[in-house]
């Protein structure tokens, strides 16, 4: 299976929230004390992504402390359409540093782009990319915590000193992601492990070495019809920088 180099890349915010599935049912949410792969997948992606290949986060390093403040904020009831709130508190993630490792492989259940698998120009234009800070916004689990993004050698990702060098925590059960169908009608599934940090860093487990899969409800989608090819992009970028 193809694999593409290893990017690294520095996530850094004030406030992360990334919740933790038993507190959705209320209003009053609790984030979980660490990031979780579903939740760095999607900053991920906003930094580079195209249905022509896949984003595959492997480990993640835990730099400050895990601290949390509780907020206060202001909630409309029922559909909104009432001019009713409440308070709710959420419990959030403060001043939070992750160094993230991922690399891109192709999506397989699309053959339909094979012509634009080009590996070079996929890796100039994801460098590129996060040297730029992204090409989307990125959050830290919600969209009110805003993230930066800002690009890491090998050598500074392995160098980076964390709160937690040298001890070993386990975390318990955490949800890691979800697997959505490749067809319409198909159950969306959600995976969950025993998560273990070490030196402040968690290696993401495979779905299939994750202790628990929930089949949630069936999915449907729509396939994006047009898509610009990797030489378009890489021009665009090329224009961009010479501007």
């Amino acid at each position: 299976m193809f694999k593409s180099r290893e990017f690294f890349v520095k996530l850094k915010g004030n406030y992360a929230l990334f919740t933790n599935p038993s507190t959705k049912g209320g209003g009053e949410k609790a984030t979980y004390t660490l990031p979780t792969k579903q939740a760095l997948q999607g900053c991920v992606d906003s930094l580079y992504f195209k249905p022509t290949f896949r984003n595959v986060i492997t480990e993640v390093k835990v730099i400050n402390q895990i601290q949390t403040e509780v907020i206060g904020t202001r909630a409309l009831l029922g559909s909104g359409k009432v001019n009713t709130a409440d308070l709710n508190y959420v419990s959030y993630l403060t001043n939070v540093e992750y160094l993230v490792r991922f690399y891109m492989t192709w999506n397989e259940e699309r053959p339909d782009l094979i012509n634009d698998r080009n590996q070079k120009k996929h890796e100039a234009i994801m460098e590129r990319s996060i040297k730029k800070g992204g090409r989307r916004d990125i959050f830290l689990g919600t969209r009110e915590c805003v993230a930066t993004a800002e690009y890491l050698t090998r050598e500074e990702y392995e160098q980076a000193e964390s709160e937690y060098d040298g001890k070993i925590l386990s975390m318990g059960i955490m949800f890691q992601e979800f697997e959505y169908p490749t067809e319409d009608n198909q159950p969306l599934k959600s995976y969950f492990a025993d998560v273990v940090m070490k030196d402040g860093v968690i290696q993401f487990k495979k779905k299939e070495n994750c202790e628990i899969v929930n089949t949630l409800s069936t999915y449907n989608f729509k396939n994006q019809q047009e898509i610009k090819s990797v030489d378009k992009e890489l021009e665009e970028y090329d224009e961009m920088e010479t501007r």
